[in-house]
């Protein structure tokens, strides 16, 4: 098996549930929606290096991986997940949550980032939630019987005051829901 990959690195995770935990990441190319804000376009090019699997799995410090993109549910990752489950990794995956995910892949953890390109709609299992908060989402837009209380994270858009402004304030009028703020480690530290 070959795969698009941008780049794969070891780092800590920068946002969600595992925040600072170490994680090794792998990147895939393609993607199915076009967010203005995205912060992975090269994703969106054409003829990314396809990568031999075997290459992939050479060299995992750690003990969670993460797919990741663009949109990772474009490839067929199962042959992947399978190979690092049976090296004994804990797999994660970052989507946008559009499309559904096989039933075959023995995911561990499924982060959903549902964007306003797709009506923020959520085809697949979802254990965290995360939301950009831009001029566009709604309160109304979150899917909060998707994952258990507490997992819903709200994310500023690059640094904006008035999306700051706004994902508090829904956080303090809103006790009840359990959402949270999200921070975004990697960008407020400056690392990948």
């Amino acid at each position: 098996m070959r795969y698009p990959v941008i780049e794969s690195f070891y780092s800590l995770q920068g946002e969600g549930a595992y925040l600072g935990t170490p994680a090794y990441f792998i990147r895939f190319g393609g993607c199915n929606l076009r967010c203005e804000w995205c912060d992975t376009k090269e994703s969106w090019q054409e003829g990314i290096p396809l990568v031999e699997m075997e290459e992939i799995l050479k060299e995992i410090p750690c003990r969670r991986v993460i797919l990741t993109g663009g949109e990772p549910t474009l490839q067929d990752l199962g042959p992947l997940i399978g190979a690092l489950k049976s090296r004994g990794h804990e797999v994660a995956i970052e989507t946008n949550g559009s499309r559904e995910i096989p039933a075959d892949w023995q995911l561990d953890w499924v982060a959903v980032s549902p964007k306003p390109e797709s009506g923020y709609r959520i085809a697949c299992r979802a254990d965290e939630l995360k939301y950009v908060v831009d001029e566009r989402l709604a309160l109304e837009d979150i899917a909060f019987e998707e994952v258990p209380e507490g997992r819903i994270y709200l994310q500023i858009e690059g640094g904006k005051e008035a999306s700051a402004r706004k994902a508090m304030a829904w956080v303090l009028e809103n006790p009840r829901l359990n959402i949270r703020l999200g921070i975004q480690l990697h960008k407020l530290l400056s690392f990948r």
